[in-house]
């Protein structure tokens, strides 16, 4: 059995933010990996600049040395609308035909706790895997806490643990308007994204979807 992080999001581009944010979700919760896994939203992609494939090579080129975190293609390749519960249970079926059974902790911002009564069979999501939610020096902790013991009160087999992750106030969105503006971004993502986004042109239209 592994102990697998789940680190989802459009990554458009992949920041330090988000690498920071998996490293120590797997140095607190001592996983074995995360996953770092951009979604199939479509929001972006009014953006004819950037392709789920040059999301998926940007991630690839920002954690290649950084032991403990995966790729995964998974949402690109099912296609459609992201449903974190189809993800799971794509991810369990995997392990039934291989015979193991992992336990898997989902990454949010702890700005996004108070919103999962809307999440798509929340009710299965609780029992099916532990939220890690990351807590910035800006959110009140105790206001977390709070909404923590009134998703344990509504259901059962409820797991919300806290990651303590001040990743700084890194924006992909404001990255890709820089972008655009000619805006130096070498201190918001790695060396080897800065030079991809650069070399394939990223960006320089539309960078404010």
């Amino acid at each position: 059995m592994q102990r697998i992080g789940i680190l989802g999001g459009s990554f458009n581009p992949i920041h330090n933010g988000h690498i920071m944010l998996a490293r120590t979700a797997l140095t607190e919760y001592k996983l074995d990996k995360v996953l770092i896994m951009p979604n199939c939203d479509t929001y972006y992609k009014k953006d004819a600049a950037i392709s789920d494939d040059d999301r998926l090579q940007m991630i690839k080129l920002a954690i290649k040395d950084i032991e403990g975190l995966e790729p995964s293609d998974i949402e690109l390749k099912r296609g459609g609308i992201t449903y974190t519960i189809d993800t799971i249970r794509e991810l369990k079926q995997a392990d039934r035909e291989n015979h193991v059974r992992n336990k898997y902790f989902f990454i949010i911002g702890g700005d996004s706790l108070k919103n999962l009564y809307y999440w798509r069979e929340i009710k299965k999501l609780f029992s099916s895997m532990t939220f890690l939610a990351a807590v910035r020096d800006d959110i009140d902790i105790t206001e977390l806490q709070a909404i923590r013991e009134s998703y344990i009160e509504k259901y059962k087999d409820v797991k919300i643990e806290f990651l303590s992750c001040d990743a700084g106030n890194i924006s992909s969105s404001a990255i890709r308007k820089d972008v655009n503006g000619n805006v130096d971004i070498s201190d918001r993502v790695p060396a080897a994204v800065d030079e991809y986004i650069r070399d394939k042109g990223l960006y320089l239209q539309g960078a404010d979807i």
